[in-house]
């Protein structure tokens, strides 16, 4: 009798562990998986370069990754957007700063929140960045400063290195519009008859830069080429060139970022050159290299896309 008590013990115990053992099973099958939320913040969504950018960027979701993309050309309401991706808990942010300083103080509360920042395509100041204390997971971009000198290069070239030339800036204080001119000033003093006859910023617009050209064309009706910082600023200067009936020949005009509608541009002899970024590379690169820095894997502080001069 002890012993058929014992024997039925026994297979209750069994039974119980059975039962627990089969609920945590289940339980750790049903649980979701945990999502890391990166937050990816550009100035535009209407501009192609950043389109490509977060699309690639959002190539890399799963259901492990989420991609939490904004877009504000306001530098108030970036450093706003970075403080709302603080509080919705992201585990990283990836931002394209309007702005190369004013980005900062929003910098410096993501790092206080444990939050690693990724800075792409327009360089953060880092000088003022390290007084204010903020820091920098790693940046990812093109260097600038060498594509406004491909720039320069090229016009010098096509003008036999004799003539005039305006520049369309982009938004003032923004790092790579800084160091787009700073690379085509520097390239330009070595061909002392080209001169510069105006630099005015257009804030990377295609219909800004076509009013300013409209005001730049009439104040230098002889002018020989135009170095637009970006593409939507080129092709701006087409518009405008077309509009007041100014044969596209005559002018030499150079974008920047190899957006689709530039590079057809070139194919079509309606725009004479752009040079390349890679934004999609940019956009994917940085997700792919903020996963292993989560993941714990060492990555580097810089990384730079190629450029090169697309002509026909």
């Amino acid at each position: 009798m002890k012993s058929s008590k014992s024997t039925f013990v026994a297979i209750l115990i069994i039974v119980v562990l059975v039962l627990v053992g089969y609920f945590i099973y289940q339980s750790q099958t049903n649980k979701k998986p945990e999502i890391t939320k990166i937050g990816f913040l550009v100035p535009t969504l209407e501009n192609p370069f950043f389109v490509d950018m977060t699309e690639a960027a959002k190539s890399m979701s799963s259901e492990k990754v989420k991609i939490l993309v904004q877009a504000s050309q306001d530098e108030l309401k970036q450093n706003q957007i970075i403080e709302n991706f603080i509080t919705q808990g992201v585990d990283a942010i990836c931002v394209v700063p309007i702005n190369s300083e004013s980005i900062i103080p929003a910098i410096v509360k993501a790092n206080k929140a444990s939050i690693p920042i990724v800075n792409i395509d327009n360089k953060i100041n880092m000088e003022s960045a390290k007084k204010q204390g903020a820091k920098i997971a790693f940046y990812i971009g093109s260097d600038n400063f060498e594509g406004g000198q491909l720039a320069a290069k090229f016009i010098a070239k096509k003008l036999n290195s004799k003539g005039t030339v305006a520049i369309l800036e982009g938004v003032t204080g923004n790092d790579a519009a800084i160091q787009r001119k700073g690379g085509f000033e520097d390239a330009i003093k070595k061909y002392p008859n080209i001169k510069i006859v105006a630099s005015q910023a257009a804030d990377w617009n295609r219909q800004k830069a076509k009013d300013i050209f409209q005001a730049i064309i009439a104040a230098h009706p002889n002018l020989n080429a135009v170095f637009a910082c970006n593409d939507e600023m080129a092709l701006g200067v087409i518009a405008a060139m077309n509009s007041n009936n100014i044969p596209l020949n005559s002018i030499v005009v150079v974008g920047f970022d190899a957006i689709d509608e530039a590079v057809k541009a070139v194919k079509e002899d309606k725009l004479d050159a752009t040079i390349a970024q890679q934004p999609k590379l940019m956009g994917k690169q940085s997700i792919e290299l903020l996963l292993d820095l989560l993941n714990g894997k060492a990555v580097n502080k810089t990384y730079s896309t190629p450029l090169k001069v697309i002509t026909k």
